[in-house]
Order: structure tokens, then sequence, then C-alpha cells
């Protein structure tokens, strides 16, 4: 289907559905773009270099399609969120638009591959051939399930699609190698965990609320509500009290885990939640729930202290702790490798790089008759650990 966007001083797009196919163990995913064609964008020339990092040339038609297929996901994932004119519109203390922060964040990306490819051999790293023949194959499929219009409104070509994959899987090998020998050693202390329930009533006048209120009535409001619940909780007989209490005043009930740093200092909490939340949490014993509402800015909570030894949580957290200290020996041997690098960009020829063409992505069917969308993460984790979020929402 294709949207055209009426709307005075903003140019016409194409729009593009996308259906995703897995493709291989590395984690591009097949595209397919189906369409009318609109105004196109602007030309650039794709043997062009676009950069260049310790004399090694990079071309715009490889960083274009890079850039492009990152802005698959963008379009999206956010556009039903921020509107057609999210490419355009300026945010954040610098006034940038998502198409300088895409923009930019692929060609720091490409700085950081190529200077990973230079260091290989000090890990002893390299690929296979099998890796190569996943990469040639994954490739190859990449560019049979798409049309000519697709592939050329991306960019993509199958050497830019095998350089993608090539150095994906070539910054994945690198990671794994220079975080080898992070200690991985935490001890129960460090990773300790208390875990408390919480529900909260804001302070603030709903957007659905059928009459207006002033501040002072809506926080009034809020109070009566969270002592009711408060109330209806410490006399509850069901097996969970608090949810029970909670639903009967359609509000919902949370968990928040938290350990002993999280107590030294706002910079240190990382649960988001306000730290006299916390500290009223901390005074309680198992079981316990906190006898009068906890008031902060934007809320009243009504907490209960859950687990004073929570060993799920304090897995999470040991997990965590280590895939925190791999990050940061990652972090500091790229930053040293780009500290001593010779980077250069020719701005003049990444100018005319946009993305005019919305895309979106469409459901594939699976063998089992179920919908399921094949991943298309070309942007690569620079951690192969996955942290479990037990933090609370946030108190913004």
């Amino acid at each position: 289907m294709v949207g055209l966007d009426h709307r005075p001083h903003t140019r016409l797009r194409r729009m593009y559905i996308m259906r995703l196919k897995k493709l291989s163990i590395l984690a591009l995913s097949g595209v397919v773009l189906t369409g009318a064609m609109l105004t196109g964008c602007g030309s650039i020339n794709p043997d062009k270099t676009v950069a260049t990092v310790n004399g090694t040339e990079i071309s715009l038609g490889l960083a274009n399609y890079m850039a492009q297929y990152t802005a698959v996901d963008y379009d999206t994932y956010y556009m039903s969120y921020f509107g057609q004119d999210m490419w355009t519109k300026q945010s954040g203390d610098n006034a940038e638009t998502m198409t300088d922060r895409v923009k930019a964040n692929t060609l720091q990306s490409l700085e950081e591959y190529y200077l990973l490819e230079e260091h290989m051999d000090d890990y002893g790293v390299s690929l296979t051939e099998d890796e190569m023949t996943q990469i040639e194959n994954a490739a190859a499929d990449f560019m049979s399930v798409n049309t000519e219009e697709a592939l050329g409104a991306m960019g993509a070509t199958e050497e830019y699609v095998k350089e993608q994959l090539r150095l994906a899987t070539l910054q994945q090998k690198m990671y794994q190698a220079i975080v080898a020998d992070v200690d991985t050693n935490v001890s129960d202390e460090e990773c300790a965990q208390k875990t408390f329930s919480y529900v909260r009533v804001s302070k603030t006048p709903g957007t659905d609320d059928t009459e207006s209120k002033t501040d002072e009535e809506a926080a009034a409001e809020a109070k009566d509500q969270a002592q009711q619940i408060l109330d209806e909780a410490l006399s509850g007989s069901t097996e969970d009290p608090l949810q029970t209490a909670a639903e009967a005043h359609d509000a919902s009930k949370a968990a928040c885990s938290y350990g002993a740093k999280d107590l030294q200092s706002e910079d240190d909490n990382s649960t988001y939640l306000d730290m006299a939340v916390l500290e009223a949490a901390d005074k309680l014993g198992e079981g316990e729930y906190s006898q009068t509402l906890i008031d902060t800015d934007k809320y009243y909570y009504v907490i209960r202290m859950d687990s004073l030894d929570d060993k799920d949580a304090a897995e999470r957290e040991r997990q965590s702790i280590i895939s925190d200290r791999k990050q940061a020996l990652y972090d500091e041997t790229l930053n040293g490798y780009k500290d001593a690098a010779q980077w250069s960009v020719d701005e003049k020829a990444w100018e005319p790089v946009n993305f005019d063409t919305i895309y979106s992505k469409a459901l594939q069917q699976t063998d089992g008759g179920s919908t399921a969308e094949g991943t298309s993460d070309t942007t690569t984790n620079t951690s192969s650990d996955t942290q479990t979020d037990t933090t609370a929402d946030s108190e913004s």
C-alpha cells in the first residue's frame, strides 16, 4: 500500500512494505519492498569515498546502504509514535534530527568496524571458511528475495550486504576476544538484592478526566486513592492483598529489586524510583508494608517488602555486573583505537543521504501458520550477554 504525505513543506516519500525472512545466524533479515514509485531522493555516487580511517577508504555506497537499512527499523517501530516527519524533527540541546543521529551512528559503526579489523591479529581472530560461506549465502538470499526496485531504494548490492555481514561478524568475534579474560567473580555481597512490591498513584490530572482539575485537587484525590489501597492491603485476606487492592482501584502493582549500591546516591540509583521510596523500603522487614504513604514529587506510593534476599534478582545482578565489566573493557579498548586513529569524513559527499523512503515491515507466515518477524539487527550488539531488566518505571 502506498501512503502519500500531502502536508505542506513535506516531500513525497515512498512507502514500501518489508517482508522479513530470517536468513542466517548473522541476524540479517531478508527484505521485500513493494509499492509504487514516488519522487526519488537525491542521487549519490556510490563509488565515492565518504570516510577514511587509517588509510582505509569507506565507500559512500556502503555507508548509504547501512544507513538506509537502519532506517527500516526506525520507520517500522517509531513512525507511529513520532509521525512521518520524525526524520526532520529537531530535538535535544544540539537541535539534532533523527536523520543526523542515524547518519552519525552509521559512520561511527563503520569506523569502529574497520579499526577492530586492523587489530584482529592481536587477538588471533579470523573468519572461518564456514562463516564466509554463510555470509555469502545470506547475502545472495537477501538479494534474491528482493525486487530490483526494492534493492535500488535501499542502495543495496550483494557486495555491500556481504561487507556489512563480514564486518558485523568480525565485530562480534573481536568483542568476545577482547572480553575473554574479564574477571567474572562477583561476591554475594556485591550482588545481593532486596525486592519490594509497590503501587503508585499519580498526582497529575489524567488526560481522560471528564472534568478539569487543578493540580491540588488531583493530588488530593491521588492521596485518598493511595490511602484506600494501603488500608485495604493491610486488612486484606487474599493471597496477594496488595494486588487485590490495586485492581479494585484501577491501579497496578509492580516490583523493584535493588542493592546496597542503589542506596548510596541518586547517581548510583539504577531503579529509576525516587530515593525516598528505596529508603522507606529498606526499613521494612520481609512481608511488611510501609504504614504510611511514600510522598514523592509525582506520585504517592504504597510499598511492601517481599524479599530481603532475592536469589533470582541477585543472579540477574551478578550477570549484569559481569556484563558491565565486559562492556567497560571493550569500550576502553575500542576508544583507545579511535584515539590513535586518523579519521576523516567527506561531509559534502555524505550530506545528500536522507531517508525520504518510508519503510515498514510486514509479518511473514511461519511453517506453523502463525506470523513471525525476522530479526534485522544490523548494528551489532557490543555485548553478547542478555540482561534482565528488573528496574521499575522511571519517575519522569
